[in-house]
């Protein structure tokens, strides 16, 4: 910068030289991730049953009331809807706000279609909600096709890149459930190498279908720093299942960042079981004590 002095009648011209700021440091990452069991169908009592599953607003409602409790900037979705002015991407914007960027990418079932069914509308897949603006984003297809033809299935990865944190990869993903399913080890390679390249930091959450310390996880969790590897509450229970007249508790939802040295990144990490559903289905069993059967999982690190 030049500034102008006047000194004996003459206009001296004087070099200030211009102050280098520190460049900002990026805000702290805290990040929900959550498999809402967002698509319509089953009944109480029966397999597929989740509850409200019909009732999009209640289930934005709590994604809402997490973000707010835990001044989240990231939520990463699994099982949502979106694209239709009623589906749960549509109407967890208009709860967020002004400050949010969103992403989504579809997920076909089984049979090729990706319509939510029953009472929704819009399409079945993936969400991500930044609370920055998204300067890139990328859809992975991860999950390797069908061989026998029978499976018109897919689970794709989708990453985005924030004008927040220029260096990190933000992405959610959702792992094939059938452990019989021989595709599984690939789908897991194939997500490490989605999530991994241009050498970025890296923040990944989803619904795994994968416990702690399973082989097929390792290349992801030998890899990067898991939220609850570590801490008090190591490994906590993400999902419920009732499953031949009986509970069933496991871990199946991670969330993973790159390593910082031998130093932990993760600075907390919660499963919030109080929304995960933990009643008994059979037809008599009442309302649900929680708006899924995963239990959402949230983290804090710094930003990269």
């Amino acid at each position: 910068m030049f500034t102008k002095s006047l000194w004996a009648g003459a206009a001296v011209v004087l070099a200030v030289p211009l102050l280098s700021l520190p460049a900002a440091a990026a805000p702290e990452l805290r990040v929900i991730s959550w498999n809402i069991c967002g698509e319509a169908g089953g009944e109480r009592g029966d397999a597929g049953y989740c509850p409200y599953r019909n009732e999009p607003d209640k289930k934005v409602q709590q994604i809402a009331g997490l973000v707010s409790e835990h001044k989240a900037n990231v939520v990463l979705l699994q099982e949502v809807c979106g694209v239709a002015a009623d589906s749960h991407m549509e109407l967890l914007k208009a709860a967020l706000g002004p400050g949010w960027s969103f992403a989504r990418a579809d997920g076909a079932r089984p049979d090729g279609r990706v319509d939510c069914r029953g009472s929704l509308s819009g399409n079945l897949g993936l969400g991500i909600a930044v609370r920055s603006r998204i300067i890139d984003t990328k859809v992975t297809q991860t999950l390797p096709p069908d061989t026998t033809g029978k499976s018109k299935q897919t689970l794709p990865t989708l990453c985005v890149r924030t004008a927040n944190w220029t260096g990190t990869r933000i992405c959610t993903t959702h792992v094939l459930a059938d452990p019989a399913d021989p595709r599984r080890p690939q789908q897991v390679r194939n997500i490490k190498t989605a999530v991994s390249a241009g050498g970025l930091d890296v923040v990944l959450g989803g619904d795994f279908n994968l416990f702690p310390g399973s082989a097929e996880l390792r290349p992801l969790s030998s890899a990067y720093e898991e939220c609850d590897a570590g801490g008090a509450k190591r490994n906590e229970v993400t999902h419920h299942a009732w499953t031949n007249g009986k509970h069933v508790y496991r871990k199946r939802d991670h969330v993973f960042a790159t390593k910082a040295g031998t130093s932990r990144r993760f600075t907390s990490c919660d499963a919030d079981q109080s929304l995960m559903d933990r009643t008994a289905n059979e037809p008599d069993s009442g309302p649900p004590n929680g708006y899924s059967d995963h239990a959402p999982l949230i983290g804090y690190l710094p930003g990269a």
